[in-house]
């Protein structure tokens, strides 16, 4: 009962924090293995109520997965995102960043994709290559053929594709052959701590190497030690 009410209360909530500005897009910066220097970041969502509480992702997104309104709060993001990467054109540094979003499952249901991305990089003038697109395997589960021509179509257009939490749930090795993507985002699972450490190593260091066969760089999530740098960096790892 209590899970009831507080799905309830977020969803009779959602539309006005929206329009109040609660929901907040938060950076989490991507940083080149070479040089170490940021080159771009990841476009996160934060919900900030008026009174500073900060409602977690793992508490609102599930609840608005389930009730089909994720596509509402993924397009508030895709746009507040497309607005900074417009401020940031004419700046000596930022100007060369991109900004990478998700895409979720109901997206590809709710939303024409294709009409909806080419129409924000328009109407804020931005380079579509500075919007990187994360997609998962689940968005191709149910309407495979309709989602990797959707893939090549935005691909056509200039934007960059990204393979995200690869490594994690049903990954395969057709999805890297069917879907022509930019770049490969490996799980954080893999830096979690197990008893199975080296194993997890050795998989880590094969999946990079199979994306550099594939001339697809490499990005690892969940970076937050210098020790996991060294190592990320010794196995050939391109982007923390």
């Amino acid at each position: 009962m209590s899970d009831k009410i507080r799905d309830r209360a977020v969803l009779s909530r959602f539309s006005d924090a929206l329009g109040r500005g609660e929901i907040q897009l938060y950076l989490q910066a991507q940083v080149g293995a070479g040089d170490r220097h940021v080159i771009g970041a990841e476009a996160l969502s934060r919900w900030v109520c008026e009174d500073g509480r900060v409602i977690p992702p793992a508490v609102f997104i599930p609840i608005l997965e389930e009730h089909g309104k994720i596509w509402q709060l993924d397009y508030h993001i895709w746009e507040m995102a497309c607005r900074l990467l417009k401020s940031w054109k004419d700046d000596p540094v930022f100007g060369s960043y991109r900004i990478s979003v998700n895409i979720s499952v109901k997206d590809i249901y709710y939303l024409d994709l294709y009409e909806v991305f080419t129409h924000l990089t328009e109407e804020y003038k931005i380079d579509p290559e500075h919007l990187e697109l994360e997609i998962t395997e689940t968005v191709f589960m149910d309407k495979p053929k309709e989602a990797i021509a959707l893939i090549q179509r935005l691909k056509e257009y200039g934007f960059t594709i990204a393979i995200d939490d690869f490594g994690s749930g049903y990954s395969s090795l057709s999805f890297l052959k069917d879907i022509q993507a930019d770049i490969l985002k490996i799980d954080m699972e893999f830096l979690r701590k197990t008893e199975h450490q080296e194993r997890s190593r050795i998989i880590l260091r094969s999946i990079v190497a199979l994306a550099r066969e594939l001339g697809m760089p490499t990005v690892v999530e969940g970076v937050e030690t210098s020790q996991q740098v060294r190592d990320l960096t010794q196995i050939g790892c391109d982007i923390f």
